[in-house]
């Protein structure tokens, strides 16, 4: 008998697990609620699910819940922005869930130098953009992703031209005026922002300071910009699709004068020049009724700009298992130019493969390889098809049989366009990386990586052979001619790196790390040329005339090797301490002169960890850093600096007879080296309430033996002019960045980060020197680099500052005044002045305004302050976000075309309608005049205030509610649109402040204003 009641016994507790196994167990009914602990507000939509089980609940708008699970079950409580949380039940039947806001940013991992370490454990200044914030946004070149985005770092679009729209990156000012691009590493290797698609890109960190960046030592200068590719996971095969279409139009064009205007003005400025009038009443009114072919009244603006469409496509394939994580990217692009027959499209491939191997993954294998292929298409004379585009309006595009009009008797670029002056520029890039780590004991890690890099560049220009016709009927044909070069160049990396890290009676945590580099640089460069084509469609340079053809080569390489090291200490979570050195040998410089080190210090304390503030529940984190740093450039334009170099095609008198030979032409020194940055910073990381992130830096950059070209006795002849160390630069500045997150009670998320920066940049030192650049630019000591240089005006010349016949009768009309300047009254070397003209400052008081005495600095090419404020919002399945972007304390210089009166063949600006008259003396603008003399001085009159605020951009999206999905075979899929470069708050009237410094003219291709819209699919 015991021995059945022992048998019933085990039946009876296998079908209790039997039942407990199938989800029959005895069920009990779980109600509460879900509130934040921060602020006690409830969490609509937070999702509790029975651990173990797919038995699961969403709170409602109250943050109330109801659900059966089984008796003493384990609940799991999850909700986007807080910290999942587990809660085993006992008796209780009714329960309320605080949750923490998730506190991540301080156990948040950015990627360094060599690595990755944890934000809260970081000393040097290092920033980082949300992927997540930008992943929508019609960007096609990843530079611009860092615009607005972290403060210290100025990005300014280059231009809205497809295939060349990528950012000019400045971090922290310019220290130098050779190359100021920053570092850029894509995974670990040297290369170009352009090169990766935007939408493969996992994280990027900015190294701000030296101590974040002296670990790349030499070419660390300008800063380091850090890609981290996406990769694969342990989870199942995930693809995401991402696509979207826009339409693109100018952000801003001129406003110009009509034929009428244009043609009305003109004749009162070559009355004031002193010349006779060049249109006829009748030919004005025939401007005026536009019914004659041949007096038109055109906007080339409308002629060469226009609407453009985009597309972008991606797909992401990722996926593995615990021992092989595998990822897989494709992406085509697709984009019309705004500007006549310019365009760009793109294929690009990339995959990352990580295999664990061994015993406890104590070998990974790495192997990533990316592929980008890429046609640009333009004008072949694109500088002057912009310049073209501001042509008067006066000029016939055709005449009245619909044949091509020469331009004044010259060229028509948009005539020769349409009959196929088009170039392509074909680039073809190729990069592949393999890396092996391998765990040698706990804590120490060995590992290898070589990547190589292949570039191919093949331009191909021709000029159509294009009949023009003149105002009487003559005729010419221009030659047609093509152009072809083809570059490559290719680079070779080798890294060799040991790592130990390891933590000591749980306070005590080191992290060491020393490497070995070396890497290749060569390229090689051919071209050729010929003319005289049969037709425009045969563009093939064999077939050009065989006289007229020419051809050039060169080549060159260079290399680098470094050693390099890290060692970083932290105690008790509180007290941090790094220090990096590096001591790069280059070939660009001579063998006593080609090594360098760069070291760089830095410590951090982490008050809030201190015993005394632990009490604050308010304060999540409070951090102290600071640092100093060296680092260096070589940067310029020779890779032979310190060696002599022999030039061909130089020719020798022998025998009596010229021969041709070689000769060196080009002066050397032996004694220049690098560059030198050095660098200190000061900086503070706040974090409170749950819901605000602070950081405020300060810092220091002096860069000193700047390599420059000075001028050199005529004695010397044509020798080309060697560089030197004798230049210095300073930069300082301070960033404030300040981020605020907040979960509302209806189940709204907001968002915000706003950004500021400052920074003065100024010339120490030019060795005695004063170097004025393209008559615009100087550089100038203890004023900033390449700033705008020429006269101050003073306002205008009056009739009140001089004497006329007679003395001053004034029933003498205007027009017959013979003008003479009163005594005292400032006078220009330049030209006899007359009312109207602009007046200009003397600054040495000698009565006379002269360019060697009276000339100044009149403006700056960098701003004062940099800022941006980003905004987001998510509310059930719609999300919301802007973006503003801006800068402060900036000025453009804008000259010639459209803002000179009647440059050239162009139109004149409308506000030019506002000149000076003898009916109205109180305006800005002088008197028109055709006298190039007055005209095209550089002055104050054409500095213009670029500073603006931008919404660069603005998104709504929508994601197709989870249960709508479950019989599409779609994981998830969201709808959005944008709408990027929306509008602009600025006071300059030309085209968009936004552009390259160098830019003074009409060569500016316009920034774009795209209107998108998208779809993101995962499957």
């Amino acid at each position: 008998m015991p021995k059945l009641l022992h048998s019933k016994r085990i039946v009876a507790a296998c079908i209790a697990m039997l039942l407990s196994i199938g989800g029959w167990a005895q069920q009990v009914t779980i109600t509460g609620r879900v509130i934040s602990k921060a602020d006690q507000m409830p969490l609509p939509g937070a999702y509790l699910v029975e651990k173990g089980t797919n038995n699961g609940t969403i709170t409602d708008l109250n943050g109330t819940f109801s659900l059966k699970v089984a008796e003493k079950a384990v609940l799991i409580c999850s909700f986007i922005g807080y910290n999942k949380q587990e809660i085993q039940l006992g008796s209780q039947r009714e329960i309320q869930i605080a949750l923490d806001e998730d506190a991540k940013t301080l156990d948040d991992v950015v990627v360094i130098g060599y690595g990755t370490q944890k934000k809260a454990n970081l000393t040097g200044s290092v920033g980082s953009v949300e992927m997540k914030e930008i992943a929508s946004r019609p960007i096609i070149n990843a530079g611009n992703a860092l615009q607005g985005k972290i403060s210290g770092v100025y990005a300014l679009q280059s231009s809205g031209k497809p295939g060349d729209d990528g950012a000019v990156i400045n971090i922290r000012g310019v220290g130098t005026i050779n190359g100021t691009t920053p570092l850029v590493l894509i995974d670990g290797f040297p290369g170009e922002m352009s090169s990766v698609n935007p939408m493969e890109i996992e994280s990027i960190s900015v190294l701000k300071d030296a101590a974040s960046s002296a670990i790349y030592g030499s070419r660390a200068a300008n800063g380091v910009v850090l890609l981290t590719t996406k990769k694969g996971s342990s989870q199942k095969i995930k693809v995401s699709y991402d696509a979207y279409v826009s339409n693109q139009s100018p952000t801003s064009l001129p406003s110009v004068f009509d034929s009428y205007d244009y043609a009305t003005l003109y004749n009162e400025a070559a009355i004031n020049a002193g010349q006779s009038a060049k249109f006829t009443a009748s030919e004005i009114q025939k401007y005026k009724d536009g019914t004659d072919p041949l007096y038109p009244n055109i906007n080339y603006f409308d002629v060469y700009y226009g609407k453009a469409a985009l597309q972008n496509h991606h797909i992401n394939l990722s996926g593995g298992s615990d021992n092989l994580k595998f990822a897989f990217m494709a992406g085509y692009l697709n984009q019309d130019g705004v500007l006549v027959k310019t365009g760009y499209e793109k294929y690009n491939i990339r995959t990352n493969f990580d295999a664990y191997l061994l015993k406890d993954k104590k070998l990974r294998i790495s192997a990533k390889f990316a592929g980008d292929m890429g046609t640009q298409k333009a004008p072949t004379d694109e500088w002057s098809a912009k310049w073209y585009a501001d042509n008067a309006p006066i000029f016939p595009l055709k005449n009245a049989d619909g044949n091509w009009m020469a331009v004044n008797g010259e060229r028509n670029f948009y005539a020769e366009i349409m009959e196929g002056s088009i170039a392509k520029l074909k680039k073809s890039h190729f990069n592949a990386q393999f890396e092996a780590a391998y765990t040698i004991y706990d804590g120490l890690t060995a590992e290898v990586n070589y990547g190589f890099d292949w570039t191919q560049i093949y331009n191909h220009r021709y000029w159509a052979a294009t009949k023009l016709y003149n105002p009487n009927g003559s005729s010419k044909t221009t030659t047609s001619a093509l152009s072809e070069s083809n570059n490559q160049g290719q680079r070779g990396v080798l890294n060799a790196i040991l790592r130990y890290s390891k933590t000591f009676d749980k306070k005590h945590e080191v992290n060491v790390l020393g490497g070995y580099s070396e890497e290749y640089y060569q390229f090689g460069e051919q071209g050729g040329y010929r003319n005289g084509f049969v037709n425009n469609t045969q563009q093939y340079i064999d077939l050009g005339t065989a006289s007229s053809q020419t051809n050039y080569g060169n080549a060159y390489d260079a290399g680098l090797k470094s050693l390099f090291g890290r060692i970083g200490y932290v105690y008790d979570t509180k007290y941090l301490l790094e220090a990096n050195v590096r001591k790069d040998g280059t070939s660009r410089f001579a063998p006593d002169m080609k090594w360098a080190v760069f070291p760089s210090f830095s410590a951090g304390w982490r008050v809030s960890q201190e015993s005394f503030l632990k009490n604050l529940n308010w304060l999540n984190n409070l951090k102290l850093r600071a640092s100093w740093g060296k680092l260096g450039n070589q940067g310029i334009d020779d890779p032979y600096t310190a060696s002599s170099v022999l030039s061909s095609g130089q020719a020798y008198t022998y025998g009596g007879s010229l021969v041709s030979g070689v000769a060196v032409t080009n002066l050397k020194n032996v004694e220049t080296t690098w560059e030198t940055t050095t660098q200190s910073n000061a900086g503070v990381d706040l974090s409170f309430l749950n819901q605000f992130d602070i950081t405020f830096d300060y810092f220091n950059k002096k860069t000193e033996d700047v390599l420059m070209k000075l001028p050199i006795p005529l004695t010397m002849g044509n020798l080309g002019v060697p560089y030197q160390n004798v230049g210095a630069v300073s930069n300082k500045g301070v960033e404030f960045s300040v981020s605020w997150h907040k979960s509302l009670s209806n189940g709204m998320k907001l968002n915000s980060t706003f950004n500021i920066s400052h920074i003065k940049n100024e010339v120490t030192d030019l060795h005695g020197q004063e170097m004025v650049l393209n008559g615009v630019a100087v550089l100038k000591v203890g004023e900033a680099v390449n700033s705008f240089y020429g006269y101050k005006t003073d306002g205008l010349y009056q009739v009140s500052d001089f004497t006329w016949q007679n003395g001053s009768d004034a029933s003498i009309p205007h027009a017959q005044r013979v003008y003479t300047l009163k005594p005292g009254v400032v006078t220009v070397a330049n030209y006899n002045a007359q009312p109207g003209d602009l007046k200009f400052k003397d600054l040495d008081g000698d009565g006379k305004v002269t360019m060697d005495k009276d000339r100044q600095v009149i403006g700056k090419q960098f701003p004062d302050f940099t800022y941006s404020w980003q905004f987001n919002a998510e509310w059930k399945n719609f999300d919301f976000s802007m973006f503003f972007q801006g800068v402060s304390g900036i000025q453009g210089y804008t000259y010639q075309e459209i803002s000179t009166p009647f440059s050239n063949f162009s139109n004149t600006g409308s506000w030019w309608k506002d000149r000076w008259t003898i009916d109205n003396p109180n305006t800005s603008y002088p008197r028109l005049t055709l006298d190039q003399a007055r005209t095209n001085i550089n002055s104050s009159f054409y500095v213009e205030d670029a500073s603006y605020l931008r919404l660069k951009n603005i998104e709504l999206g929508y994601t197709v509610p989870s249960k709508w999905m479950a019989k599409t075979g779609f994981e998830r899929l969201r709808v959005y649109g944008s709408i990027q470069n929306a509008f602009t708050i600025t006071n300059y009237k030309g085209f968009d402040p936004e552009k390259p410094v160098n830019e003074t003219r009409a060569q500016a291709y316009p920034q774009v204003r795209i209107l998108t819209m998208g779809l993101n699919v995962n499957f």
